[in-house]
């Protein structure tokens, strides 16, 4: 089996966050009026030569999932429309290991982050690396209502436009069993490297004071501050998930053998994807509403 043929490509994963008034709210960095809605999904899984793949409930019974060599966007919409029934709404949270989140306040939630669990089985390939993964928008100008310090230590004066980029604050991480002996999963969480209008933090390990002398850090935080007066409860202490901007053939996966009679196949198992707005992240502005991100990930054995 050649290299070509063996790869798991997530192509394209487009994500649209479009606005919806809600009432005036506060969040996090934001004084909003709305959030944010997944909207229409470009996706599409491929694998070829002995190795299939699936889109459904982590604890899908996998002699029901539909199994393809291609999963299309309509599989993706249908898993979204069954998983969050209410509809899917992203919202600003914070994690601490990429697999369970926080609200800003710091309690647990179990929405406003999207999971898509992708199963995978095969009679002769036992290991998915994660190779490759790009979080990509396209920047635009936000006018700013108040006086304040952006990432890059620029001052930004109130009505004024300044380049904004919603791949900035989004993050990733796929999680999976990598040692099927002793159960050890292991959780890669991704975010864009520094460059143009990004900074990039690598994870807060709860120390990190982003208080800045009670006006915030440069950033989303100076421009919650410059608008509210006020700072989020636990700025003083954050802690958030150790990232990282590159991937070298990372083992994500390590299928259980001897799955014939569960899965039809030798060997199964599954990875969880999971993709949120990072709320302590410094370009987490809320001029970022409306605009799309495009999320691609591949995987190979």
């Amino acid at each position: 089996m050649n290299s070509i043929t063996r790869k798991l490509v997530l192509s394209v994963l487009t994500v649209v966050l479009t606005v919806i008034a809600l009432g005036t709210t506060t969040f996090a960095w934001f004084t909003l009026t709305n959030t944010s809605v997944i909207q229409p999904f470009e996706a599409q899984v491929v694998s070829d030569t002995g190795i299939e793949v699936a889109v459904g409930a982590a604890n899908a019974d996998p002699l029901t999932l539909s199994w393809q060599t291609t999963i299309t966007t309509q599989d993706i919409y249908d898993y979204v429309d069954a998983a969050y029934p209410g509809g899917f709404e992203f919202t600003h949270v914070t994690t601490l290991d990429g697999v369970n989140f926080l609200d800003m306040n710091g309690l647990g939630v179990g929405e406003g982050y999207l999971e898509i669990p992708l199963h995978f089985r095969s009679d002769n390939e036992q290991q998915i690396q994660w190779e490759l993964v790009s979080l990509t928008s396209t920047a635009s100008n936000y006018r700013t209502g108040v006086t304040f310090t952006d990432s890059q230590g620029v001052q930004r004066l109130a009505n004024s436009l300044f380049p904004t980029n919603l791949q900035d604050a989004m993050k990733i991480s796929v999680t999976g069993i990598t040692d099927r002996l002793l159960a050890t999963s292991t959780t890669i969480a991704y975010e864009n490297a520094a460059g143009g209008t990004n900074t990039y933090s690598g994870g807060y390990d709860g120390t990190e004071d982003l208080t800045n002398g009670g006006i915030g850090a440069n950033g989303a935080q100076n421009f919650y501050y410059q608008t509210t007066n006020t700072l989020p409860a636990g700025s003083a202490t954050v802690a958030t998930v150790a990232t990282q901007t590159s991937l070298n053939n990372n083992l994500i996966l390590d299928m259980a053998s001897g799955q014939t009679a569960t899965a039809d196949a030798e060997y199964y198992g599954y990875v969880m994807v999971r993709v949120w707005f990072e709320g302590w992240d410094a370009e987490a502005y809320n001029g970022l509403l409306g605009r799309i991100i495009t999320i691609s990930l591949q995987f190979g054995v």
